[in-house]
């Protein structure tokens, strides 16, 4: 077989699982669009992903892993055949978004500058950096060393031994089709979700604002420095991004219609999220305390809240409980609960560094959201939105996802309060990018609460262009 025949079958396995995923999810093209082909993606790479990993579980040889994504798509369509999307409560049909010639060629135009910076990333061997010593290095212990006996050995020279799977099962899923390691082709998947990232962002704006408004909030993704840096690399960061993107999106959905399909969605973004990095638990945690917080502010929330909570919360943690037991077969240590130079656990850390770091990191944050050229200056808005919006914010429909967001935010600075590492590299190195994760999501809710303010309602109202309900 000729490397191109290999390559189309290595990006077109994840792309009809994700069509089988969602379809299973119930999930369908006319729900939207622009959605279902930026959805397509991390569907698909997750339920790839959890066919490998039960492969290597097994210890399947990497030489049959071709056969990964017909385990999977036989898993999805079993599920498609069985699940439906049946309300759980009384359903409400919102008017979807017309797709206007102007919104959609500028998503175009801006998939093709995406497009550029991935073939441009992947003229580089996948060797250096963050992406060749953490997850490049990883995926090729899955192929070569794990079938050894000595993967666990081998991640000694991995900067983050315990980061999640998901990312280096993709690379590896590269690795095997080829018959070889491949330094070049094995980042598009990981490529593929930032692309998705973009789609996905643009579908969520444009479900609550106008196409000309939710254009000009798209702008501020693509041309961020440390959107391209993704493009070009294999770094989880975007796939985070992409995770806590549909999580926000989903729930926001499913509270304006009472769809199961998009709890699906948003337990799919939380799992996808949960198995790319280690920030995502952060994340997933902040959305538990923002979701027990809204049942004592807004007691009607408590309606639903244990099919919401099943649909939600199972696959993430079936995510981190798998992951974890598998760092603890390989004896995997986490930096942030002592396996670093200090021997001291992150609150440890946080208690005996605030008073020295903290208005430091203060400071850092401030420029950022101020002074920086990226768009982090989002972040503005949802800290004031309390104050020039306090009613909208703290409505049932937005206050868990503001909670949730400004308690994340604040939780990865004290990340920082608590790293071991020099705070000023620490910053330098990796402040834009990580703090990046939550960007797309922030700008999702933004323009739900530009949607309720414009329109002087709580309740989930439809863009100013879109058709009227039948």
């Amino acid at each position: 077989m000729s490397d191109n025949l290999r390559l189309l079958w290595v990006l077109a396995a994840p792309f009809v699982l994700g069509i089988f995923t969602l379809r299973g999810c119930g999930l369908r093209f006319g729900d939207d669009r622009l959605g279902f082909v930026a959805w397509i993606w991390p569907a698909g790479c997750l339920a790839l992903g959890a066919a490998l990993f039960l492969f290597v579980v097994c210890q399947v040889e990497p030489w049959l892993w071709w056969i990964a994504p017909l385990f999977a798509a036989l898993a999805t369509g079993l599920l498609a055949a069985r699940v439906r999307a049946a309300p759980l409560a009384s359903e409400v049909r919102v008017p979807r978004p017309r797709l206007h010639v102007g919104f959609l060629l500028l998503v175009l135009a801006l998939v093709g500058w995406c497009l550029l910076h991935m073939v441009a990333g992947a003229s580089r061997p996948l060797i250096d950096g963050d992406e060749g010593n953490i997850w490049s290095l990883k995926a090729k212990s899955l192929i070569v060393d794990y079938y050894r006996g000595e993967f666990g050995a081998a991640q000694q020279w991995n900067l983050h031994p315990d980061y999640p799977l998901l990312n280096p099962l993709l690379q590896a899923w590269v690795h095997s089709q080829f018959g070889q390691i491949e330094h070049f082709a094995s980042r598009f998947l990981v490529q593929g979700c930032v692309l998705s990232l973009l789609l996905a962002t643009a579908a969520a704006l444009r479900a609550r604002l106008s196409g000309l408004h939710a254009g000009l909030l798209l702008l501020l993704l693509p041309f961020s420095a440390k959107y391209a840096q993704m493009l070009f690399t294999a770094y989880a960061d975007g796939m985070v991004a992409l995770g806590i993107l549909m999580v926000v999106d989903g729930l926001l959905r499913w509270r304006s219609e009472r769809r199961a399909a998009w709890l699906w969605l948003a337990a799919l973004g939380a799992a996808f999220a949960a198995w790319s990095k280690n920030e995502a638990v952060l994340y997933l945690a902040a959305a538990t305390l923002a979701a027990v917080v809204n049942l004592f502010v807004h007691r009607s929330a408590r309606k639903g809240i244990v099919s919401t909570s099943l649909l939600c919360v199972v696959p993430p943690l079936a995510v981190i409980v798998s992951q974890a037991l598998w760092n603890r077969r390989f004896g995997l240590r986490s930096d942030l609960l002592g396996a670093n130079p200090t021997g001291k656990t992150l609150p440890e850390l946080v208690v005996e560094q605030f008073a020295e770091r903290a208005p430091e990191i203060g400071q850092k944050a401030a420029s950022t959201m101020l002074l920086s050229p990226e768009p982090h200056a989002i972040f503005l808005v949802l800290l004031l939105a309390p104050l020039l919006w306090r009613r909208t914010t703290f409505s049932q429909r937005l206050f868990p996802f503001w909670i949730g967001l400004a308690a994340a935010v604040v939780g990865m600075h004290l990340i920082y309060v608590g790293s071991f590492l020099p705070l000023q590299f620490h910053l330098d190195t990796s402040y834009l990018r990580v703090l990046f994760q939550l960007v797309p999501a922030t700008m999702v809710w933004c323009a739900a609460l530009a949607q309720a303010v414009l329109s002087g309602s709580d309740a989930a109202p439809r863009p100013a262009d879109a058709p009227a309900a039948p």
